[in-house]
């Protein structure tokens, strides 16, 4: 498939042209995490908040002590946009899509806020407050990309 060509369906996407994601010693246990479908966060080993993105220090208590901390994989879409112009390159083969904030279930502290895409959803129906489950788009055979769905 060429870079400029749209699929007709979405599960004609070959995903291997999308960007691969930011990996580094912060993010590589959430990547790990989500190849093997689940849903992990940062979770200060002090007061115990979840946070997101993944950084080396607490937000809450400064601690520099964390591991990674499964979450239910459920959550609420805060905010979105869509993309109705897809920027040119690798990104052109999703047509037009959403960029979307996820407010997770099942954190401790302040509220954890994930962007991401919500897939196989219309423009009418992708609202502020709509329920979603996470779901994994495989990236190779380690790794995979969170997407949401919404919840049925």
């Amino acid at each position: 498939m060429a870079l400029s060509s749209v699929p007709d369906r979405p599960d004609q996407l070959d995903r291997s042209l999308l960007p691969f994601p930011g990996w580094n010693a912060f993010t590589e246990g959430h990547w790990l995490a989500a190849g093997q479908g689940r849903l992990a966060v940062q979770r200060c080993s002090r007061c115990g908040a979840h946070r997101w993105p993944p950084n080396p220090a607490c937000y809450h208590c400064t601690s520099m002590e964390w591991d990674w901390a499964d979450l239910p994989g459920t959550g609420t879409v805060y905010s979105y946009t869509w993309v109705d112009e897809p920027p040119q390159g690798v990104m052109a083969v999703l047509g037009t899509y959403n960029i979307t904030i996820v407010e997770l279930d099942g954190v401790e502290g302040e509220p954890v806020r994930m962007m991401g895409r919500v897939v196989d959803i219309e423009k009418d129906d992708l609202v502020c407050g709509l329920r979603v489950n996470v779901d994994f788009e495989p990236i190779d055979a380690e790794i995979a990309r969170p997407v949401w769905r919404a919840a049925r």
